[in-house]
């Protein structure tokens, strides 16, 4: 039986750290429950000590947490102690694992590596810095931070001569001018590294008092993340880079889809170093969402259940292997995004797509036939289910229709016509503002853009289309003059827009009522959004 905080994750042969968050701190952290670290090592024995270490060293920072203390000398030379202790760990690690010196090829590239990282750093302005100082205070506990302070910028200067004096201690252990203590590691796991440090640290504090300031700190590299990972970015930190980037050039819609895409990846393969992906992991999550129900977010059954969680259950309907593969898709441009960055070697999804049966095979959309055409634009069926629908009530004795029209019926009327017309998306036609008929030269036109509050599905969706004359012999142009008359911003104000923006209402009103009772819906195939495809 692994201790609690032993974790062992049976896709690889590595052990993980696992710690479980205080209750009484997880309203910090979005209600997160725990974290993982990958140990990157195999043995048991090892693998006990490594977390045994691990585990004070996180009660030590929650209990620092909950102090919430400010920022001072003192407190900048306890983190900084924790930096040199990280530090010693990490260079021996990297010593053992970074760089076989044998071959004269790893060599090189490490020191390539190096050299690239060297000119990444001193090409950043010190400002550039204030991010990863202010996350390091944070992540110890300080609240009471000021960029602008004499003592956030004495810290700042410290930090990053930290850093350029990390790079020139690999790049010693690479050239074998630095001979490693290996000797080190064994020492951490036995806990005496204590011992190790007291030179250091009582040499730091000497140079400290001569200067009241943070001491500058020699020949020892801190490593940011955790001393057992190789000197790489988290997937997490890559994805917020990613998505950051994508901000104003897809829809705000895909945007989210794209989030909780890259949170389920990591929920499934760990927050791990991006570097470290391989194949393996990409396996790992096939085989996991190929056992998972479909829209396990929006299903309440599921939403609140971890996939550990999910994975125990009986009975589980999967999901289709088409919606795995669209995610593998979506995947493939970060992995990408990765590539071209650096942080990823290659994309490891490329010739990962799964089979996809006959059967299970999904059905592209059609357009509607004219024999459609004439059952849905017949005008009383046209207006019985738009501008004169009636709300329609009943109980166990009898069934009756008010002579009120139903609140949307000016949104059903157009949306349909209009799409028909222009071949514009369901909810592009939903979110339409006053402001986007206008009319160039004797041609009106509709302005599809994501000015004020409206979204569109990619950048190449931003266009203007013109008003088919049909549409203003049935009189759209007027309508919308009307409109603007009585103050409304937008074409359609009964509207509301919810998580997929404006449409929902009308969509449902057509596939769920409309088209099936005259027999020309056809799931997923035949459905309001074949307007376009008409078109």
């Amino acid at each position: 039986m692994f201790p609690q905080y032993l974790y062992k994750n049976n896709s690889t042969s590595s052990f993980f750290f696992c710690s479980y968050i205080p209750l009484d701190l997880r309203h910090l952290y979005d209600g997160r429950i725990k974290f993982r670290i990958s140990l990157r090592c195999g043995n048991k024995v090892i693998s006990k000590k490594i977390c045994l270490y691990l585990n004070k060293q996180t009660q030590i920072i929650y209990e620092q947490i909950r102090m919430g203390k400010s920022l001072s000398i003192d407190e900048m030379k306890r983190i900084l102690k924790k930096e040199i202790e990280k530090s010693k760990k990490h260079s021996s690690f990297f010593s053992y694992v970074g760089v076989d010196r044998s071959k004269e090829r790893s060599k090189q590239e490490g020191l390539e590596r190096l050299q690239r990282e060297e000119i990444g750093l001193k090409g950043r302005k010190k400002t550039d810095f204030d991010d990863e100082v202010e996350t390091l205070l944070k992540n110890e506990g300080i609240t009471d931070i000021n960029r602008k302070s004499g003592t956030f910028r004495v810290f700042r200067e410290n930090f990053i001569k930290i850093q350029n004096l990390k790079i020139k201690w690999k790049r010693e252990i690479i050239n074998g001018e630095t001979k490693a203590e290996f000797d080190l590691v064994s020492k951490i796991i036995d806990g005496e590294e204590d011992d190790l440090l007291g030179e250091i640290i009582d040499k730091k504090d000497a140079f400290a008092r001569r200067t009241h300031l943070q001491p500058v700190i020699e020949n020892y590299a801190p490593e940011p993340i955790e001393p057992y990972l190789a000197e790489t970015k988290l997937i997490k930190e890559v994805v917020d880079e990613f998505l950051e980037l994508r901000k104003g050039t897809i829809g705000e819609k895909m945007l989210g889809e794209y989030r909780v895409l890259t949170d389920e990846f990591i929920e499934i393969v760990g927050n791990i170093p991006v570097s470290s992906l391989s194949k393996e992991h990409i396996r790992t999550y096939i085989k996991t969402q190929i056992k998972l129900p479909i829209n396990r977010r929006k299903n309440p059954k599921y939403r609140d259940l971890s996939i550990d969680v999910i994975m125990k259950l009986k009975d589980v309907k999967p999901q289709s292997r088409v919606n795995v593969n669209k995610f593998l898709t979506r995947l493939t441009t970060f992995m990408n995004f990765g590539v071209s960055q650096g942080y990823i070697k290659e994309n490891y999804i490329l010739g990962m797509k799964i089979p996809i049966p006959k059967t299970e095979g999904r059905k592209k959309r059609e357009p509607f036939s004219p024999e459609d055409l004439v059952k849905i634009l017949s005008p009383k069926t046209y207006l019985d289910y738009t501008i004169d629908y009636k709300k329609i009530s009943s109980n166990q004795h009898t069934t009756f229709t008010t002579n009120k029209n139903v609140k949307l019926g000016t949104p059903y009327y157009f949306s349909f016509i209009i799409g028909i017309f222009s071949g514009m998306r369901t909810n592009e036609i939903s979110q339409l503002r006053v402001d986007d008929i206008v009319k160039e030269g004797n041609v009106w036109m509709i302005s599809i853009d994501e000015t004020e509050g409206k979204s569109v599905k990619t950048t190449s969706s931003i266009r203007k289309v013109p008003v088919h004359p049909t549409l203003i012999s049935l009189g759209f142009i007027e309508y919308v003059k009307i409109i603007k008359s009585k103050g409304f911003d937008r074409v359609f104000p009964e509207l509301t827009k919810q998580r997929d923006g404006y449409s929902t209402k009308i969509s449902q009103h057509y596939n769920e009522k409309f088209l099936p009772s005259i027999g020309v819906w056809k799931k997923q195939v035949k459905v309001l959004y074949s307007t376009r495809h008409t078109f």
